[in-house]
């Protein structure tokens, strides 16, 4: 049995049933996974070249989806604590991909926001990601594309 599937066993009075259900979950995650995985190597070129640890990527797109933010609230979000965070974004300011400015509402206060070198990396990332995704969708005929973003509207929602 895959290893997926076992996941989704379901006992009842002593015996274990998948259910219909639970089988169209599992190849259904099991294929997201499988798409995932294909375009990984192309996804993450520019980050391996850019040689930034998971931690440091994660707080460099925070910054960016959310700049000019905090440290504090970078922490928040990532729930890391705010000196690590204090430590990532000290790196990501000498790799030169954020940059610390003064909050104009609080002078003590500092905010982060990627400069053109860290905002550059995110958006390369993205147009990647999108283009892989893009190829994928033009395999679907028009009612399938209807289908699947109805279904996706759902998962949002």
């Amino acid at each position: 049995m895959n290893v997926r599937h076992a996941r989704v066993l379901r006992r009842t009075r002593g015996s274990t049933v998948i259910t219909h259900r639970d089988r169209s979950i599992a190849d259904i995650d099991a294929l997201i996974g499988h798409l995932t995985a294909r375009g990984l190597a192309e996804q993450t070129s520019s980050l391996l070249e850019s040689s930034l640890t998971l931690q440091q990527f994660r707080v460099l797109v925070n910054v960016y989806l959310r700049g000019p933010v905090a440290i504090h609230d970078v922490a928040d979000t990532l729930g890391i604590k705010p000196n690590v965070a204090t430590g990532v974004v000290q790196r990501l300011v000498e790799r030169d991909l954020v940059e610390r400015h003064e909050d104009p509402g609080d002078r003590r206060a500092r905010l982060l926001r990627t400069n053109e070198r860290g905002s550059g990396l995110i958006e390369e990332l993205g147009t990647v990601v999108q283009a892989q995704r893009r190829k994928l969708l033009e395999r679907l005929s028009d009612p399938q594309l209807s289908q699947l973003r109805d279904i996706l509207e759902v998962m949002a929602s």
